[in-house]
């Protein structure tokens, strides 16, 4: 039998968890937002909700791979700047597309435990796997183990 996952909603919180995770102490990922002017931002928004207000806007943050060396991996738009660094144009649907992979099981059963840790939210995930999502979203691979 075959199966598919379809993530039909993305909340504020589920977006902060996964970047503040993905991004705490991250020495390869970092995020940011660009244009943010149509954003209202609450007196308490921590960046990440910054940037889960600006993709639920409709609009897109910038991640980018510090370790990239003039690499770009993937599929979504990329650029690089005069440090080598990638710098990936990322959607809210991008974020979709790559969750429902790790939902699928199509990287294996450590990528679809991380998924549902996410999906649990308790907590349950931890920067390892924040960042394996992360990878699988925005390279289509795991490229950092």
């Amino acid at each position: 039998m075959k199966t598919r996952t379809e993530i039909l909603e993305l909340t504020q919180d589920d977006l902060v968890d996964l970047f503040s995770t993905a991004t705490y102490g991250s020495l390869w990922l970092s995020i940011s937002a660009k244009d943010r002017r149509h954003i209202v931002a609450d007196e308490d928004d921590c960046r990440e909700d910054i940037w889960a207000k600006v993709l639920l806007a409709g609009d897109t943050i910038v991640c980018t791979d510090n370790y990239a060396e003039g690499d770009c991996y993937g599929k979504l738009p990329c650029t690089i700047d005069e440090d080598e660094n990638a710098n990936y144009t990322l959607s809210l649907q991008d974020i979709k597309n790559g969750l429902q992979k790790c939902a699928d099981g199509e990287f294996g059963s450590w990528c679809a435990t991380a998924f549902r840790a996410f999906q649990e939210g308790d907590g349950g995930m931890d920067n390892p796997m924040a960042e394996m999502l992360m990878q699988i979203i925005l390279f289509g691979e795991l490229i950092y183990g």
